[in-house]
């Protein structure tokens, strides 16, 4: 194997591919990534099994072959490399030698012969996003995946579609704790309709990989799979098995409360009550008087003290009071997008939900801390 390329295509394609691998004990290969040098090009490959992420790393292929080598060591290696250098890399033995400028370095590596291969699809249908609609999207719903392995179908992102004539799909995610929905409009989709669970890992690379750009996005499915080409970054995940559960059955049909709350004012409010909040339970208090147009934010602990604050808000309905944990009410409103934000209370025990003002892409439910 022998490749020559520049530091920038190098460093950017084994940056793709290294965030997935990690500490395995069992297999330790896992945490290398496979350097594949072939007549098409030269490719980074990383997996740790579920998920697979290959780079094609723009340079020039002298003689075919494969190695792996750590992926942490290679990466900080070749981070601290002059911008403009030049790489020039060849296989001898089971050493990948690195030269670049002054510089060469003998790094011990491992045969490709143990390493997995990479997985193949067979689409039976497809979604065209644009990128920068569903990074943000994903970025609204991460936040509420659950970590409880009790129940593996709620660790992942629901994405669904509702009509094929409608040019719109949804992703969601609960930790039964709060909800999260985000609406994105598609560029085209196929006839069938999707309802899938992207494991929280692959939606958290996916965001990752994905730019703030308009260009499209496609993404794959088939027998229990998941692929997506982002540029020279191929993604390819394996689904979770599982029926999700209807969240929209939680979601109130109607509401006694409902104002339109400064989000930058009501942020800062909430973080200063936070920090008198009873550790553990970080829980504030938000009282609601319409008529008023007074939102009234209070925390208080036995070791910290006290804190209230009072904001000014737009409301109609009756007054209403309301426990929430502070976190995720921050993590709520900081998803809305726009300047205000719109604030839905039932009563003291139910749910409540917060959108943005001005569009209907986001919605987000909390459930209150019962006395």
């Amino acid at each position: 194997m022998k490749f020559t390329c520049t530091k920038e295509n190098f460093l950017q394609g084994i940056q793709a591919v290294s965030s997935i691998t990690g500490k395995q004990v069992h297999l330790p290969i896992l945490n290398n990534i496979l350097l594949l040098a072939e007549v098409t090009g030269l490719k980074a490959i990383g997996t740790n099994l579920e998920l697979s992420i290959v780079a094609t790393i723009r340079g020039k292929v002298e003689e075919e072959g494969s190695f792996t080598v750590p992926a942490k060591m290679l990466v900080e290696y070749i981070a601290l490399l002059p911008n403009e250098a030049r790489i020039d890399c060849e296989l001898e033995g089971n050493e990948l030698i690195i030269k670049s400028g002054r510089q060469r370095t003998k790094m011990k590596g491992t045969p490709s012969t143990d390493f997995p291969a990479v997985p193949t699809i067979e689409k039976t249908h497809e979604i065209i996003f644009p990128s920068d609609r569903l990074k943000r999207a994903l970025q609204r719903v991460l936040i509420s995946v659950s970590h409880n392995e009790v129940r593996p179908e709620l660790q992942g992102v629901l994405l669904f579609t509702e009509n094929v004539d409608h040019l719109r799909a949804f992703v969601a995610s609960t930790d039964s704790y709060r909800l999260s929905e985000a609406k994105v409009e598609l560029l085209s989709q196929s006839d069938t309709p999707t309802r899938v669970i992207i494991p929280q890992k692959t939606a958290q690379e996916l965001h990752r990989l994905l730019t703030s750009g308009t260009d499209p996005v496609t993404l794959a499915f088939g027998d229990g799979q998941i692929s997506c080409i982002i540029g020279d970054v191929h993604i390819i995940s394996r689904l979770v098995d599982g029926s999700y559960p209807d969240y929209r059955q939680i979601i109130p049909k109607s509401w006694n409360t409902e104002v339109k709350a400064p989000v930058d004012e009501t942020l800062k409010a909430i973080k200063a009550a936070s920090l008198f909040a009873t550790q553990g339970v970080s829980a504030i208090s938000l009282d609601v008087k319409p008529a008023e147009e007074l939102l009234n934010i209070t925390s208080a602990s036995s070791q910290a003290g006290e804190h209230t604050a009072d904001i000014t808000v737009e409301g109609t309905g009756q007054e209403n009071k309301v426990i929430l944990n502070y976190r995720f009410l921050v993590d709520g409103l900081s998803s809305t997008d726009d300047d205000k934000a719109i604030i839905k209370i039932v009563n003291s025990e139910s749910p409540c939900m917060i959108q943005p003002e001005k569009t209907d892409d986001y919605l987000y439910i909390i459930k209150p801390i019962r006395q």
